[in-house]
């Protein structure tokens, strides 16, 4: 018993003394952990320092001992090593830059990592692409080991950089066997970076070359070097090495798939445009630059080179460059001629301002030139894409081409599959490709009625209101909460119009021409109003933000990208987050004021031109009420467009809202000049159907009058055919006959 006593003592004793001594035993750890000094001490070079110092900041960082790596990424910066030699070191050390940017959110890191990371922009832009650096590296490959081993890991630092100069090497009579072999090894190191340029240099004369650079893109194995592989093995004059090598590439790149031989280089280069137009995560350029290379083969210029281009149109080029090598092998290969306009617009718009493409020849037009020249077949399918793709600028850029070129049975042809891509713009959820679809489907004159024209008008009616500014509809039966959800479209810029239920707010939308959002709250029921948005014509492409999470709305938004779900009690930032996430998803940005004028002014010319037309398949009475509220409006553009549409719209109502802008004697000049030339023409068209006090009114302006605006209103007298004793005071106040 009392043994058993003590070994339960010793026991507990010895419980105590663990707990006691591990405090000491992790102190003594972190004591342990090694400084900048101890791991430097030994070193004897700055490289050999810089190495040890950079391995163990990215280790600390690694396992979470944030003083540490603190220290050592100090230590670094205090070291003075040259930007080029910290980009080498970030490029061998694995997961370098991963690593630098999670430790920026650690205490204290965040301006040691930003230090680092500017440094290795720095190297990355002084090292890469320098033509002497690549020289010295291709040199070391000759040297012991250890020296191969540094030139190879400066040249796949330089990556696509180093193509040039090694295949150049390749071609020197005076290489040894050992340099030849030791590139060739070295070539596919550099990786998805080198396919580009080696794919280029697939067009040399030279048969070791091609041999070379098939066997390295087959190691490579990726497969946007296809299209070059497959050009040169479909030649008949190939050596049959050459052809073996150029076969595996294929196979190897397609991953192993034989089927890539019969199929035509048109196809594999218009795949590989597809792929650069969609942006493919593995063609995508380095983002630390602000160019990217695009790279040409020129047997009389020396070989490979490249042009650097802004990086934002870089896939937008090779997209062009590949489709139209589509046609070159294929002229019938019509998909790559919509395509090639496609991205020839991406090019433009993507363009930074102020920036230069160097790969645009001298003779080029722009876009819209070529556009224009495609004919309806093209436009139509880049139309198409563009709305698949929700590519706005595209978008718009088709539709101009349409409307200024395609006759109307163009306009509503359907292209394959049966869509009617200039239709389907109509509910477009961008405001701007509505209003250019309807303007060119009302523009066109059409003969007959097609699906979807009873839309025209009220996008033009909308267009006609516009004024540039944002406008949120808000729906919320308590009072309380809907003033919450004003309050934060306000503080985001919007214009509100709210109401108790959907069927108010959806009726005053309309007569304010639309809306760029609406909010719906959980009482009442969303979906009620939902349906309701999506069933009306002018608002069916309406960005919802919906705050309820239910399964049923889960459901809906799933299936509709232009709802965003909040909860019933989201505070007033995730509201505001869910109005800008959906509006920029599926809207894109709001009019300018700017835009807005252009648009109300080019939708009142389209309405002119159908009144002047006189075309059945739109009922342009529709639009006289918004040209009627377009004469309060402030903007003389505007008044004057409205003016002259309305001159062509039969009906008393519109000839006397002209009459009462023209005799308003505080108005504007220049703009009761236009009324009564507008007054004129309506007295023309339709007759005299001014009220009684309005015919007295020019009068009294002839009788009275003065200037150009007595003049104006004498020149109308006779289309309004007055009665002679409403105009016998003109003749009474003349001197004949006295």
């Amino acid at each position: 018993m009392v043994a058993q006593r003590k070994r339960i003592l010793a026991a507990v004793l010895a419980v105590l003394a663990l707990w006691t001594l591990a405090p000491i035993a992790a102190a003594q750890n972190v004591a342990a952990a090694p400084t900048p000094a101890d791991v430097t001490g030994g070193q004897k070079t700055p490289e050999e320092k810089l190495a040890r110092l950079w391995e163990n900041l990215i280790h600390f960082i690694k396992i979470g001992q944030t003083d540490a790596a603190k220290s050592f990424g100090q230590a670094v910066l205090d070291l003075g090593a040259k930007p080029a030699d910290i980009y080498r070191m970030s490029v061998t050390t694995p997961g370098s830059l991963v690593e630098l940017a999670r430790a920026r959110s650690l205490e204290g890191m965040k301006d040691i990592c930003d230090g680092l990371l500017k440094l290795v922009e720095q190297g990355y832009k002084a090292v890469r692409s320098d033509p002497a650096e690549i020289k010295k590296a291709i040199e070391l490959l000759g040297g012991t080991q250890r020296a191969y081993l540094r030139g190879r890991d400066r040249l796949i630092a330089s990556g696509e950089y180093a193509v040039p100069q090694l295949l150049q090497k390749l071609e020197d009579p005076k290489i040894t066997n050992a340099m030849r072999e030791k590139i060739m090894l070295v070539l596919p190191q550099l990786g998805k970076e080198a396919v580009l340029p080696l794919a280029a240099a697939l067009q040399s004369k030279g048969p070791h070359t091609r041999q070379v650079v098939a066997n390295t893109l087959g190691r490579i194995e990726y497969p946007h070097a296809l299209p070059r592989l497959k050009e040169l093995y479909d030649r008949k004059d190939l050596q049959p090495q050459t052809r073996r090598l150029l076969r595996a590439a294929l196979i190897s790149c397609e991953g192993g798939d034989a089927k890539v031989l019969d199929k035509p280089p048109s196809q594999l280069y218009y795949d590989l445009a597809l792929r650069f137009y969609y942006r493919a995560e593995s063609l995508l350029p380095d983002l630390r630059t602000e160019t990217a290379n695009v790279w040409f083969w020129n047997e009389e210029l020396g070989g490979l080179m490249f042009k650097p281009v802004p990086r934002p149109i870089y896939c937008d080029v090779y997209a062009m460059r590949c489709a139209k090598l589509a046609l070159k092998h294929d002229p019938k290969f019509y998909p790559a001629v919509s395509l090639w306009l496609a991205a020839n617009v991406k090019r433009e718009v993507d363009l930074p301002a102020g920036a230069t493409d160097p790969t645009r020849g001298a003779q080029e037009q722009p876009a819209r030139f070529y556009m224009l020249s495609a004919g309806a077949k093209y436009q139509q399918d880049v139309l198409a894409r563009a709305l698949r793709d929700r590519d706005w600028p595209v978008a718009v850029s088709a539709i101009e081409a349409l409307g200024r070129t395609a006759g109307a049975e163009s306009l509503v042809r359907p292209v394959a599959g049966g869509a009617q891509p200039l239709v389907e713009a109509l509910t477009s959820p961008n405001r701007i490709v509505r209003y250019w679809a309807a303007a060119s489907l009302a523009t066109a004159l059409p003969k007959r009625r097609f699906t979807g024209h009873q839309l025209v008008l009220p996008i033009l009616n909308g267009a006609l209101r516009q004024t540039g500014k944002k406008v949120a509809l808000v729906v919320a039966a308590d009072e309380e909460r809907r003033n919450g959800l004003k309050d934060v479209a306000r503080a985001l810029g919007y214009e509100v119009m709210d109401a108790p239920d959907p069927a108010k707010g959806l009726a005053d939308a309309r007569a304010a021409g639309g809306a760029d959002v609406a909010v719906l709250a959980a009482d009442p029921d969303p979906m009620a109003g939902a349906m309701m948005i999506r069933r009306d014509p002018l608002l069916a492409t309406l960005p919802l933000v919906i705050t309820s999470q239910t399964e049923r709305f889960q459901t809906l938004a799933k299936s509709d990208m232009r709802v965003r779900l909040i909860s019933p009690t989201a505070g007033d930032a995730e509201v505001g987050r869910a109005i800008g996430e959906v509006v920029k998803a599926s809207a894109g940005m709001p009019l300018t004021p700017e835009q807005a004028t252009a648009w109300a002014v080019r939708a009142a010319a389209a309405i002119r031109r159908l009144g002047l037309t006189g075309t059945a398949v739109y009922d342009v009475s529709r639009c006289r009420g918004a040209l009627l509220a377009a004469l309060e409006d402030p903007r003389a553009p505007v008044k004057v467009a409205a003016l002259g549409a309305l001159a062509t719209l039969p009906g008393p109502e519109a000839q006397q809202g002209i009459a009462k802008v023209a005799l308003d004697g505080t108005g504007d000049e220049q703009i009761r000049l236009v009324a009564f030339q507008a007054l004129g023409e309506s007295a023309r068209r339709f007759g005299n159907s001014l009220s009684d006090a309005q015919a007295q009114g020019v009068v009294d302006i002839v009788v009275k009058g003065t200037g150009a605006v007595r003049m104006a209103a004498a020149e109308i007298l006779g289309a309004l055919s007055l009665p002679s004793e409403m105009i016998k005071d003109l003749i009474l106040q003349t001197n004949s006959g006295s």
